[in-house]
């Protein structure tokens, strides 16, 4: 294998397992064309800074109205299309990395040898959004995908019985390939360290998007009042953001930190005590609501990394590895007793936990994984 095309529609810096992946390749000494929106002085210096890395800016149209959907629609697909097709003349694998990737290049990933990567459950996908009654065919591509990976073992029966797959998807886990060692950060995520550093209090930490999916309030009201506790959160304000504002202003244990580009955040876990974990299960015009019950969050793995148990809700993504592997608990409720419970249990088998967590993040072997599926 020589070279790889990977193609993200969006911004690939809010997708850690897509950065793990570049790295991984990367470190096999693979060509590497990213095809991306992301701005080029905000991709990492281990990954610019390779030789064997190319990239190819993909602009976004990200603006509302029909005229911006119908640019979307026309104008930015062929553009995306003659980006991967100038790119895979050269290319031996072509790999996407969401969903959403296939519907914007369609038909042109089938003269490809095609690695569909998914990072979010998917059942169906409306050919207009919100519509009910209209699919892209997005089983089409599974079916004859080379392989379609997934992060997790229960996600990829669901998605082999969902799309009639005649192959279980691969399991690839929401892993960092690495834990980046004397970063250089921003002014911003510099005052932002040197805060959290700054703590005296235990650190409940949350790192990620902030939606109605993530029941962050939860866990503020919990120790709310307390003195030996305070929650940090790290990330975009996607959703709810007046009800956010809120909560910060009017719980002083609640400290927000802003969002800082990946991996910059990792940085923040090295304070915490507790990690957050929380997904509530939501409506989506895109994903079912299973995604949230069958969540496989590179969270587990970034804690993890760090020796930092975690507090999460009781979904089974979450309740299958903190039980098998000791490295969280979940909320039987998403009360002040049960959250508390959690933290007082945690506290009292804190090494052992922490351990447990080095011991997780140590398990899956990526280059091996990446190694077979790109054979």
């Amino acid at each position: 294998m020589k070279k790889i095309t990977i193609v993200h529609w969006g911004d690939f810096i809010k997708y850690p397992p897509v950065i793990s992946l570049i790295e991984n390749l990367l470190q096999k000494n693979i060509k590497v064309d990213l095809i991306s929106s992301t701005e080029i002085n905000r991709v990492p210096n281990i990954i610019r800074e390779n030789d064997h890395f190319n990239y190819l800016y993909m602009p976004m149209n990200i603006r509302k109205g029909i005229i911006a959907k119908l640019a979307r629609l026309f104008i930015d697909r062929s553009y995306l299309k003659k980006l991967v097709s100038k790119s895979m003349q050269d290319s031996d694998l072509l790999w996407t990395t969401t969903d959403i990737a296939i519907k914007m290049l369609g038909d042109e990933v089938l003269k490809y040898k095609h690695i569909m990567q998914l990072m979010e459950l998917v059942q169906r996908m409306p050919l207009f959004l919100k519509s009910k009654y209209f699919d892209f065919p997005i089983a089409k591509y599974a079916k004859s995908a080379h392989k379609v990976v997934v992060p997790d073992m229960d996600r990829a029966y669901i998605q082999q019985v969902w799309w009639e797959l005649k192959s279980t998807p691969v399991v690839l886990p929401n892993k960092p390939y690495t834990i980046p060692q004397n970063m250089s950060f921003s002014e911003k995520t510099l005052i932002a360290i040197e805060k959290i550093k700054a703590e005296r209090r235990k650190i409940l930490l949350y790192t990620g998007i902030i939606t109605a999916e993530r029941n962050i309030e939860d866990f503020a009201n919990a120790i709310k009042g307390r003195d030996d506790y305070c929650l940090y959160i790290v990330g975009e304000v996607k959703e709810l953001k007046e009800k956010f504002e809120k909560l910060f202003q009017e719980n002083e244990q609640v400290v927000y930190l802003g969002y800082h580009n990946a991996p910059s955040h990792l940085e923040f876990i090295k304070y915490a005590h507790i990690g957050l974990t929380p997904y509530r299960p939501v409506k989506s015009s895109i994903h079912p609501e299973i995604n949230a019950l069958y969540c496989a969050p590179n969270k587990i793995y970034e804690y993890s990394a760090f020796g930092v148990p975690m507090i999460g809700t009781n979904v089974l993504g979450l309740l299958r590895p903190f039980e098998q592997y000791g490295i969280g608990k979940c909320a039987k409720d998403m009360t002040t007793s049960e959250i508390s419970k959690c933290i007082e249990y945690i506290d009292s088998h804190y090494d052992e936990m922490s351990q447990n967590c080095l011991d997780f993040f140590a398990k899956d072997d990526l280059d091996k994984i990446v190694k077979e599926i790109i054979e």
